[in-house]
C-alpha cells in the first residue's frame, strides 16, 4: 500500500522569552535560527538533524518562507508528522502555528439562502442614480425578505445602474447599498416594492461626521513636534491629503518597498482620519506616517506578516503604532512583540472588533494594549443611509451618542471613539464612508498623537518602558466619560480640555 503524503503547515519559530536571541538563548536555537536565516531568501529547505545519539540522529526537512531578523522569528514549513521531534530537538524555541487576522471593519451584509426560481418568486427592478440622475455603475446591492435566515439576493448595477434581484416575495424586510466610495450608502426597511429607484448622496468632505462632531479638525493647525505613526493595514496611498514618510510591504512574495494601499482602501481611510489634511482633516494632521502593509489583496493577515510589521516599527521608532485588525484567538508572538514596543516606548492603539457585542478581540483584549470601542451620533449621517441601522443602546448622559451596535465591548476596553459613518481619505484621491473599530482606532490614535505632540517632555524620555507608562498617564488625564460605562466606552474619550 502506497505510504499517504504527510500533511505540512506553517509555523513561527521565536526564542523562548524575547523576539531575538539574547546572550541566555540556548546554543542550539541561536544557531538554528542563524543556519535557516539564508533559505529565507531562496526558499529552500534545510534539513535539521535531531538531539541524540549519532546512531538515532534523524534529519528533519524545514522549508523557511520568510524571516524577520538574522536572529529573529522565522516562517517555516514542516511535516506535522515531524512536529513532535522537532519540538524535543528544540526546547528552546516557540513553536506558533500560522493564523490570520481580519479587519475590524463593519463588512457588508450577505446573503445565506438564495430564493428558488419558481412562479411565485418575484423581481425586484432597481435602478440607483445620483442626485443629477445620473446612473451608478458597480454598486453593491443586498435585499433581503428574511434578514433572521439572510434569505434574499444580492449583485452589482451595471454601467446603467441597473439590477434585477430575484426574490421570494415582493415584501423587503432589509435593503443595504453599498458604494465604495465617492457616495453614502443607502438602507430601508420593510417595504413592498417590485422596483426601486435610489438616489445616491455624493460625499461632501466638509460635511460634520461623528469624527468632526467632537474634533473640529479643519480649525486644528498642522502639529510641528516630530511624532511618528505606524499604520499595520493594507497599505496607505496614494492621495493627495496624505504623505507617507516610509514603511514596508510585510506580505510574502510581493515587493517590500511597495506599502502603498492593496487596493482595498481600508488602511488609506484609517491614515486619513489619523493625519489628512486638505480635503478633510485628521486629527493630527503633520505627524510622519509609517505604512506597514500586512494584508494581500482580499485576503486576511497572517500573524507572521503582524509580527513583522511590529518588529519594523519598533525599528523606525514609530510612538504610536495603530492596529484596525483582531479575532478571537490570541497570538504569544504578536504578544510578545507588543511588549517589545511598549518596552521601547511605544503605545499599541488596537480595534476592540465588530461582532456585534461580542467580547474584545485580539491583539485589543492583550493587557499592554489600548483597546478601542466605537461609539456614534444621531444625526451626523444623513437619513436612509446604512448607517442609521447601527444606531444601539445605551446612549451616552447625551443621549444622541449611542455605542454602535456592531462594537465589542468589554472590561478590556480602554478608550471609545468615533467608528461610525466616517469621511476618510480612499486610495486615487477619493474619499469613502466606513464604520468600525477600525475607523475609531485611529481617531483615538490621531488625538493621541495631537494631545501628546504637546508635551515635548515625554516624547524627549528615553525610548524605554516608562517612556510608554508616562505616555499613557498623560494621556489619562485628557479622557472624558461620556457616560456609557466602563464595560463600553473604558475610561471615556480622548478630548480637548474644555
Amino acid at each position: 500500500m502506497a505510504k499517504s503524503k504527510s500533511k505540512t503547515g506553517n509555523y513561527i519559530l521565536l526564542p523562548v522569552t524575547e523576539t531575538q536571541t539574547t546572550a541566555d538563548t540556548n546554543p542550539k536555537v541561536k544557531n538554528f535560527l542563524t543556519a535557516v536565516l539564508e533559505p529565507a531568501v531562496s526558499r529552500e529547505a534545510v534539513s535539521l538533524k535531531t538531539r541524540g545519539p549519532e546512531k538515532s540522529a534523524k534529519k528533519i526537512p524545514v522549508k523557511v518562507i520568510d524571516s524577520i531578523q538574522d536572529n529573529g522569528a522565522k516562517l517555516v514549513q514542516l511535516s506535522q508528522e515531524e512536529l513532535a521531534d522537532f519540538r524535543f530537538s528544540y526546547p528552546g524555541l516557540r513553536i506558533i502555528k500560522e493564523k490570520f487576522y481580519k479587519k475590524a471593519q463593519v463588512y457588508r451584509e450577505s446573503i445565506q439562502q438564495k430564493a428558488k426560481k419558481t412562479k411565485t418568486t418575484k423581481k425586484l427592478d432597481l435602478t440607483v442614480t445620483d442626485t443629477d440622475g445620473n446612473p451608478v455603475a458597480g454598486i453593491y446591492i443586498v435585499a433581503f425578505t428574511d434578514f433572521e435566515s439572510r434569505t434574499g439576493d444580492s449583485g452589482n448595477t451595471n454601467a446603467k445602474g441597473k439590477l434585477s434581484l430575484t426574490l421570494a416575495s415582493k415584501n423587503i424586510e432589509r435593503i443595504y447599498v453599498y458604494p465604495e466610495h465617492t457616495y453614502w450608502g443607502y438602507y430601508k426597511t420593510k417595504f413592498s416594492a417590485t422596483s426601486l429607484s435610489i438616489k445616491l448622496q455624493k460625499i461632501d468632505p466638509g460635511y460634520t461626521d461623528s469624527l468632526r462632531h467632537f474634533y473640529d479638525t479643519p480649525q486644528w493647525p498642522k502639529i510641528t513636534q516630530k511624532l511618528r505613526v505606524g499604520i499595520i493595514d493594507t497599505g496607505v496611498g496614494p492621495h493627495k491629503d496624505l504623505v507617507v514618510s516610509g514603511g514596508l510591504n510585510c506580505v510574502a512574495n510581493e515587493d517590500p518597498t511597495d506599502f502603498k494601499d492593496n487596493g482595498e482602501g481600508h488602511g488609506t481611510h484609517v491614515a486619513g482620519i489619523v493625519s489628512a489634511y486638505g480635503g478633510v482633516y485628521g486629527l493630527a494632521a503633520g505627524v510622519e506616517i509609517y505604512s506597514y502593509r500586512v494584508f494581500p489583496k482580499e485576503a486576511d493577515a497572517s500573524n507572521f506578516y503582524i509580527m513583522k510589521a511590529l518588529a519594523q516599527a519598533i525599528q523606525d521608532e514609530c510612538d504610536i503604532i495603530n492596529m484596525s485588525l483582531g479575532e478571537s484567538e490570541t497570538d504569544e508572538g504578536i504578544s510578545s512583540y507588543i511588549k517589545q514596543a511598549y518596552n521601547a516606548g511605544i503605545l499599541c492603539f488596537c480595534a476592540n472588533g465588530n461582532d456585534d457585542r461580542g467580547t474584545v478581540s485580539f491583539p485589543a483584549n492583550y493587557s499592554l494594549s489600548v483597546a478601542v470601542s466605537a461609539m456614534g451620533r444621531k444625526n451626523t449621517f444623513p437619513k436612509n443611509t446604512v448607517q442609521t441601522g447601527i444606531v444601539k443602546s445605551p446612549y451616552g448622559t447625551d443621549k444622541a451618542n449611542f455605542i454602535a451596535d456592531f462594537s465589542n465591548i468589554g472590561a478590556e476596553t480602554d478608550l471609545t471613539a468615533p467608528g461610525v459613518g466616517i469621511i476618510s481619505t480612499f486610495p486615487d484621491d477619493l474619499y469613502a464612508i466606513m464604520d468600525g473599530t477600525s475607523m475609531a482606532c485611529p481617531a483615538a490614535v490621531g488625538m493621541a498623537a495631537r494631545l501628546l505632540a504637546g508635551n515635548p517632555e515625554i516624547m524627549a524620555l528615553p525610548r524605554a518602558s516608562a517612556r510608554a507608562d508616562e505616555m499613557l498617564k498623560y494621556l489619562s488625564t485628557k479622557i472624558q466619560s461620556l457616560g456609557f460605562g466602563a464595560n463600553y466606552e473604558g475610561k471615556g474619550m480622548l478630548l480637548e480640555d474644555k
